[in-house]
């Protein structure tokens, strides 16, 4: 596998592409990023329903029932605690981060309102279309390396039938409407490729797969199934394409008929529209010599850092391809041997931040500070079993190895309580991780590019290229 390109697509990354695959080249390999933005109430509010999903919303679950504020009213009563945690947690954050603390003075009030926001749309949508699931599991990480993707989904609901639904939640503002054109839609009907793998094995079966929602304030968008053909090939198009560039290519992009980015003069617009003609003047070779090296060479480190960004996706790819030629139960007792991975584990014990995990053969290669993901092996009652790289998983940092044991820190609270809820009563598999820094990485080059081509390029007063010492 040495010389095998290893990257995987996000399905966020894909629905930026399906909108326009310029938008997806700011951020790959330009490195543009968005305006600052406080994401700290949505951020919260997805806290809040990783919580609540499996616990009081399940608990009140009201088929086919219009008295959404009713429904609303119960899941918010019963998830009292579930909110106050979510709450003290971010307010701790904020203040380690030093955020104005004028934020602070409605943060509360903001949360409850997105949060019974939700809880309409999910009413209104969902539960008056479709009963009360079995099971549901929140803020899971699946990866596809057969079609190189991975998404994080928001909520899925399992029903006794097999069958499953899945939800992304839309929380960043309280007048949010998600149309089918935007982002948020090809979102979802690229996270519902990801079910059908988990489910089924694969992302082309359908026959388990009863909706996908993306819920807003006070509804949702649920698209129509069957999915057209037009659609399920524009998705794997777009994904193809942000795959090429990221392994280094060069694919053709085109900009569509309308873009909700640079047609509306939204954020990163002037970005885009500079690297476009950016792009036209190199390939018309119109540059000067001085700028033209500093391109080049902004250029290739950007593609350096994307080689990078692939490395810290390796260890899925050996996984993979170990379980898929082996078997998964030889394929593991394989990387077992090597020392890639550590079944077997049993959770011990929990606090605020860590989980203790034991197991009884004591060889291991793990050590402290170690980046690693913690997974479930979860099994069906049928003969196809979720594939280990989609099941239940959390991230964490070795703390300590000590003997038969090892202490593992999470990132959050929160993140703690959903191992609480979904993986200490699985058998779990330890695996290597990597934190992916490609972005901010990139970010730096951008700005240098900009700033090159200010002082360098453009002469307001007569447009023509000049340059400057």
């Amino acid at each position: 596998m040495a010389n095998e390109p290893t990257h995987v697509v996000q399905s966020t990354e894909i629905a930026t592409a399906c909108v326009c695959p310029f938008l997806f080249k700011l951020s790959y390999p330009f490195g543009v990023v968005g305006g600052e933005r406080d994401y700290l109430i949505a951020n919260t509010v997805h806290d809040i329903m990783s919580l609540a999903t499996p616990t009081t919303i399940l608990d009140n679950w009201q088929y086919g029932v219009k008295d959404f504020e009713a429904i609303a009213g119960s899941i918010i009563k019963d998830s009292a605690n579930i909110i106050e945690k979510c709450v003290a947690n971010a307010i701790d954050v904020a203040k380690r981060d030093g955020r104005d603390s004028s934020i602070l003075d409605t943060f509360e009030n903001e949360v409850q309102d997105r949060f019974h926001g939700l809880l309409i749309g999910l009413a209104k949508r969902v539960m008056k279309k479709h009963p009360q699931p079995v099971r549901a599991v929140t803020e899971i990480t699946i990866t596809n390396i057969r079609n190189v993707q991975e998404g994080r989904i928001d909520a899925i609901l399992e029903y006794d039938n097999d069958c499953y639904g899945i939800i992304d939640w839309k929380s960043n503002e309280v007048n949010s409407v998600v149309t089918g054109g935007r982002k948020d839609a090809w979102q979802i009907i690229a996270n519902m490729f990801l079910a059908n793998y988990r489910y089924t094995g694969d992302e082309d079966n359908w026959s388990k797969c009863c909706f996908g929602a993306v819920v807003y304030n006070d509804g949702a968008y649920m698209p129509r199934l069957p999915i057209s053909e037009r659609i399920i090939n524009k998705v794997k198009i777009d994904r193809n394409f942000a795959h090429q560039v990221l392994c280094g290519g060069t694919p053709y992009a085109e900009k569509p008929v309308v873009c909700p980015v640079c047609d509306r003069d939204g954020e990163s617009a002037s970005d885009c529209r500079f690297y476009r003609e950016d792009t036209r003047s190199a390939n018309l070779g119109v540059f000067p010599e001085n700028y033209d090296k500093i391109r080049k060479l902004l250029i290739k480190r950007r593609y350096l850092v994307l080689k990078e960004r692939g490395e810290t996706h390796r260890h899925k790819f050996v996984l993979h391809t170990a379980t898929e030629n082996l078997g998964e139960e030889a394929g593991l007792e394989e990387l077992e041997r090597a020392g890639v991975i550590h079944t077997g584990y049993k959770a011990k014990s929990i606090d605020d931040r860590s989980v203790t995990l034991s197991r009884e053969n004591i060889r291991t290669f793990l050590e402290p500070r170690k980046v690693i993901r913690i997974i479930g092996n979860e099994h069906k009652n049928h003969v196809n079993d979720i594939p280990i790289l989609a099941c239940i998983s959390e991230k964490g940092m070795v703390k300590q190895v000590n003997g038969k044991e090892v202490t593992i820190d999470l990132p959050t609270t929160i993140a703690v309580e959903r191992a609480r809820l979904h993986l200490l009563d699985l058998p779990l598999t330890i695996v290597p991780d990597e934190i992916n820094l490609t972005r901010r990485v990139l970010e730096p080059m951008h700005r240098f590019h900009r700033l090159a081509a200010d002082l360098i390029l453009h002469d307001e007063n007569n447009s023509e290229f000049i340059g400057h010492e």
